[in-house]
């Protein structure tokens, strides 16, 4: 169990309020990639192409994009 992690968003010029984070594992844990592989090799399907979506992945992150007219 993490202890004593915090994160905060940034989009535009809004920043979020520090956040505790309380589950999860340390980066640099040998155990990350194999959690990765067992439960985060699907997330890479759910980007639609059509949609104008897409998902890149390497080794252990993932990133989601979607490109639109607006926010919504």
């Amino acid at each position: 169990m993490l202890t004593s992690h915090r994160t905060q968003l940034k989009f535009n010029n809004s920043i979020s309020d520090w956040t505790e984070i309380r589950n999860g594992i340390s980066q640099g844990d040998p155990l990350s990639l194999i959690a990765y592989l067992i439960y985060n090799p699907d997330l890479l399907d759910i980007a639609n192409p059509k949609n104008n979506e897409t998902a890149l992945a390497f080794v252990n992150d993932t990133a989601y994009i979607a490109v639109g007219p607006t926010f919504e």
